[in-house]
């Protein structure tokens, strides 16, 4: 068979690389200076967000292992099961997940799963009549990337690693660059492509930052050329080989393209970072009134447009959504404090608090808040029963990547986030003073976390709320208003202060308006529950006979 891929089609996949390679240059320069400008103005203006409220201390970055056990594994290249040693760890390693040889982690390390870009799912029917039951495979965003396949002891095993799994694939980031800025706007400007090239909602991110900009690329290639290329090949044995030697060699086309461009990209801001930052030093305080003048243009400009589309998306879309999701998320914040209250209890009524053992025992019920059988164990159930049951009958109204799965993802690292500050709260407070003393503590942790909880239900709601609305937001309003503040440039470029203008990015600030427009209309949907959320907290606060904190 010759090769499918004739001189016309080989100059669009290059044309296509180059182009993309193009715009992703000038728009990773544009948007490095956006992040710096962000910066300055965050040091003088910080955002305000609901969560800086919060009254429970911040909780230092868990380290501990997860997870130990032994699982069988699928050999990728030789589709052999061994058994491994399986090692989960923590945020502190990117909850990264290593396997070794032999029955303990003291064996010879013979990989590791990195879990960004995954989804973990349980064994479908098909798996089951293929493998066995009590599986767990995990799928990649990416069909580029490989799917790993795992079995447990028995369905109690399985129950445990899929907790681990599922929050490992969704807590687990790719690497990044050491730079916040320049991590920042490759992120802002991967984002500006896929938008550029009608790619809307979610995607799965993997890989270092040359990886991801191949990712896209290959994924705009298949769209626009590969996939007819391959449609065109005649079925036969030769087939799957022609389509591998294909993707491979396009592969590394890209591969190649995208590391020397991410080089070059990412030299390019370094070498003259000092010079941008000095630059946005001296003209932040012009910068911040001409952006607050054009985001009042721009809002009269786009409100026509923004309006009657949140009015629409907030009947037909968020409305029903929050319907179902209110009560459950709320409960599962109520039975976190009844289980952290009750377990803290008996470790008193143990004496497990004692001051030898004191460190052992905060540390151990830190640990204990992430299982899955652990003291959260109700609130961890009634979560995953809203993801599995209760979310089916609006299922069809999640786009873009936001799932029933996504929702439960958001609501269990809620739960988890303040968990662990109540823990470190109450450590911080018991420690130095007397046994007699720590159940008094504990029931003052335990108000502040009622407190907390309230701040953490309204918040992972909006986070739901905005995530549904992100994808066809994109598409439908940012895209349009994008065209509609475009006249405003002759403003910005008639600006007759030196260097000023290029410091304004309308379409950057169109999509900060955007989102404000959006955030306060989900914050007015919410604060209508606010009430009932307050009453469902006050009677579980009564109900442990804990007195209130005020919630604002």
């Amino acid at each position: 068979m010759g090769n499918p891929i004739d001189e016309a089609a080989q100059a669009r996949i290059n044309e296509t690389i180059q182009d993309v390679i193009k715009i992703f240059s000038v728009e990773f320069s544009k948007s490095y200076t956006q992040a710096v400008i962000q910066n300055a103005k965050d040091e003088i203006e910080p955002e305000k967000d609901i969560l800086d409220d919060l009254k429970l201390q911040e909780a230092p970055v868990p380290s501990h292992v997860m997870k130990t056990g032994m699982l069988v594994k699928r050999g990728d290249s030789v589709k052999n099961w061994k058994s491994r040693c399986f090692v989960a760890y923590n945020k502190a390693d990117n909850f990264k997940i290593d396997y070794h040889d032999g029955t303990s982690e003291a064996g010879k390390l013979k990989g590791t799963i990195h879990c960004a870009g995954y989804r973990a799912y349980e064994f479908n029917s098909d798996d089951i009549a293929e493998f066995g039951e009590a599986g767990i495979k995990l799928v990649p965003w990416s069909s580029r990337r490989r799917t790993w396949w795992i079995k447990c002891a028995d369905e109690q095993e399985r129950k445990e690693w899929m907790s681990v799994f599922e929050n490992a694939c969704y807590k687990a980031r790719p690497p990044r660059d050491a730079d916040e800025c320049i991590a920042s706007a490759f992120d802002t400007t991967l984002q500006k492509l896929r938008w550029h090239f009608w790619f809307w909602g979610y995607y799965g991110d993997a890989g270092s930052e040359d990886e991801r900009l191949g990712e896209f690329i290959l994924d705009l290639l298949d769209r626009n050329i590969i996939n007819e290329i391959i449609g065109n090949i005649v079925e036969g044995p030769a087939k799957n080989m022609t389509v591998d030697l294909i993707r491979k060699t396009i592969g590394a086309t890209v591969k190649g393209a995208c590391s020397s461009a991410w080089i070059s990209s990412a030299t390019a801001v370094r070498s003259l970072s000092d010079s941008i930052k000095s630059s946005v030093k001296d003209l932040i305080g012009p910068v911040l009134d001409k952006q607050r003048e054009f985001k009042a243009k721009i809002v009269k400009t786009i409100s026509g447009t923004v309006d009657p589309f949140l009015a629409d998306k907030g009947g037909s879309v968020l409305k029903p959504v929050l319907n179902v999701v209110f009560k459950p998320v709320t409960d599962c914040f109520v039975l976190v404090v009844k289980g952290f209250h009750s377990h803290m209890s008996n470790k008193l009524a143990g004496n497990e608090f004692s001051s030898a053992r004191f460190d052992s025992a905060l540390n151990q019920s830190d640990y204990q808040m992430d299982w899955w059988s652990g003291p959260l164990h109700k609130s961890y159930e009634l979560a995953h029963r809203m993801y599995t049951s209760d979310l089916a009958a609006v299922a069809s109204l999640f786009t873009g990547g936001i799932s029933p799965y996504t929702v439960y993802c958001m609501v269990r690292d809620k739960l988890q986030i303040i968990a662990h500050r109540a823990v470190a709260t109450f450590g911080s407070l018991a420690k130095s003073i007397s046994e007699g003393e720590m159940t008094s503590v504990l029931n003052h942790v335990t108000a502040l976390l009622f407190h907390d909880c309230l701040l953490m239900v309204r918040s992972v709601i909006s986070e739901i709320l905005t995530a549904i609305l992100a994808s066809p937001i994109t598409e439908m309003v940012i895209t349009p208003c994008g065209e509609l503040i475009a006249p405003l440039q002759e403003m910005v470029d008639s600006i007759p202060i030196p260097g000023l203008s290029m410091l304004i990015d309308l379409n950057t600030m169109m999509q900060e308006v955007v989102g404000s427009i959006e955030a306060n209309a989900i914050d007015a949907m919410i604060a209508k529950s606010v009430a009932q959320i307050k009453q469902t907290f006050d009677m579980a606060q009564t109900e442990l006979g804990i007195s209130a904190v005020r919630i604002k």
